[in-house]
């Protein structure tokens, strides 16, 4: 029914809007057909690198990507239900049902690219008051994806700023991105706080480690999300969630830590809130070096130290990669970025891996540029910490988050 509907009035629409001008962003046309939707998926289900670093993809990146390619993004400015301000968008990105949710349907349909009809989705979807509201949409977003005067809604947006510098503890709402996982039997017993740390990227998918989950079952894993001080009990209103599935990089290497990258998708999806918000995915192309970095976590203060209860956080350089080369006797690859003070004394720990290198763009939003994985020791000087480079993974990530929806 639904479909006819749209059939019916998809001739309509294209006639009303055929002297409108409708922003395509920069995405390629010829003789009026969208380039991007004649991409077919491989039988391989793989996402070939060369389609995503084709010059109208590179400007949007790997930003919602589904199974025709559709672009999961915002078009022309609409009012959505609940006179809310809204943007078009392809009916299978909005994450409520505009059609059977609304009192006038053909109210809220819209052409996008003078090709689709799709509907108008509000920008903030809790505030049309309807069923399957959720804070943030497109994930997992890129950080560039977003321009300066969008400072609301979207990923890698903390609730609260933040000065860094020295070691220290983070503020309550400062990084909602991060992630503990923990054992259930020894977290009750009290034998263990967290294990390893990831990162939250869409409302289902953490970012995280392989060595972390290296011959563990979804069932000897629980992710919480929004946790700060683990002394104080709901002090942030975090969530525990059960794990469905784990996807280690099919090409981890146990012994040298190489692809050293997992996607968790967690049994069900989370709530956004203050305490609990999605990072942005990092720039390709981009290497970072002697850029300005934060890692967190709850690892060890020092080496064969104590952990922190109090999430903790450091700013520290990215190296040039010849340089961190030369520090280690094992090889070290363009799939990892390497981070610490030089002096010593500032680096992540043990019981970190997994968690976030994370990079500020200049539109203020944060993005994971790399995944704690493995050191010599704690902040040795002239041994950096070593991490997996995400822009290097962006096609895998696509391939085990969206590109499955």
């Amino acid at each position: 029914m639904r479909l006819l509907l749209c059939l019916i009035v998809y001739a309509k629409l294209v006639n009303e809007c055929e002297n409108v001008a409708i922003k395509t962003d920069g995405i390629s046309l010829d003789g009026g057909n969208i380039l991007i939707n004649r991409y077919s998926l491989p039988e391989d289900g793989k996402v070939a690198e060369d389609f995503l670093n084709r010059d109208h993809i590179r400007r949007k990146r790997y930003l919602g990507l589904g199974r025709k390619f559709k672009l999961n993004k915002r078009y022309q400015e609409c009012i959505a239900p609940g006179d809310a301000k809204g943007h078009c968008k392809h009916l299978t990105f909005c994450p409520i049902d505009i059609l059977t949710g609304t009192r006038s349907t053909l109210e809220y349909l819209c052409v996008i690219e003078r090709t689709y009809v799709g509907v108008c989705c509000p920008d903030d979807v809790a505030l049309s008051g309807m069923i399957g509201s959720q804070l943030v949409m497109d994930l997992p977003a890129g950080g560039e994806d977003y321009d300066l005067k969008n400072n609301v809604t979207g990923c890698g947006l903390p609730a609260e700023g933040r000065t860094i510098g020295t070691m220290q503890s983070a503020t309550v709402q400062q990084w909602p991105w991060l992630v503990a996982l923990y054992h259930p039997k020894e977290y009750q017993q009290g034998t263990e706080q967290q294990f390893c740390g990831g990162t939250l990227i869409t409302e289902k998918h953490i970012l995280t480690a392989a060595h972390c989950l290296q011959g563990v079952t979804p069932q000897e894993v629980r992710v919480r999300l929004g946790e700060y001080d683990f002394t104080k009990y709901n002090e942030t209103r975090s969530q525990d969630l059960a794990v469905a599935e784990i996807k280690n990089h099919e090409d981890f290497v146990v012994s040298t830590y190489e692809n050293d990258i997992a996607i968790i998708t967690l049994a069900q999806p989370t709530s956004f809130n203050s305490y609990i918000w999605p990072v942005c995915l990092p720039p390709t192309g981009e290497t970072f070096v002697n850029e300005t970095v934060v890692v967190a976590g709850w690892g060890q203060q020092e080496y064969a130290g104590p952990t922190s209860p109090v999430l903790l956080q450091v700013a520290i350089p990215v190296w040039e990669q010849e340089k961190c080369a030369d520090s280690f006797l094992q090889r070290i690859t363009e799939n990892n970025i390497c981070a610490a003070a030089y002096e010593g004394g500032k680096d992540s720990c043990q019981g970190d891996s997994g968690g976030p290198l994370l990079y500020q763009l200049e539109n203020g939003r944060w993005v994971t540029i790399g995944v704690v994985s493995w050191g010599i020791e704690c902040g040795n000087k002239g041994s950096p910490g070593i991490y997996a480079r995400v822009n290097k993974y962006i096609p895998w990530i696509i391939k085990h988050t969206i590109a499955r929806v």
